[in-house]
């Protein structure tokens, strides 16, 4: 979903959520940019910054967890120190995820990137590999 301000409205019913923007500043040499939601119930202050240097795309990118549902959502970008300055927005996207996909996707990068198979050599007091030693690992 693309912007050209610096909020937009997107239906929302589900728990889960991801959210990833192309951010551009003006008049400040950088800003710390922030990315707020809100919902019909709360205000989750910030779900994603990056830090923008003036007339330099930067990718923002985070997530969220809402409290309960809600069927509208207002996504605001703004300078986390509350200067006035221009904001671009290009190529933002609020994904939504349903509980069963955010677990499947907990699991797999658990799987993928936090377990390795691991080699491990055993070798004497010179450093001459050990042939056929065995290591249980409880």
């Amino acid at each position: 979903m693309t912007s050209s301000g610096s909020s937009f409205i997107q239906d929302w019913l589900t728990l889960f959520g991801a959210i990833t923007a192309w951010i551009k500043i003006q008049c400040a040499n950088s800003a710390l940019i922030r990315a707020s939601l809100k919902t019909e119930n709360r205000t989750y202050n910030c779900i994603g910054t990056v830090l923008a240097k003036n007339g330099c795309w930067s990718f923002l990118k985070g997530g969220f967890v809402l409290d309960s549902p809600s069927n509208l959502a207002l996504l605001l970008f703004q300078n986390s120190d509350d200067r006035d300055i221009d904001i671009t927005i290009d190529s933002s996207s609020l994904q939504p995820f349903t509980d069963q996909e955010w677990r499947f996707n907990q699991q797999f990068m658990i799987n993928t990137q936090r377990k390795r198979a691991v080699t491990i050599h055993v070798s004497d007091q010179q450093g001459n590999r050990l042939q056929g030693a065995v290591i249980t690992i409880n």
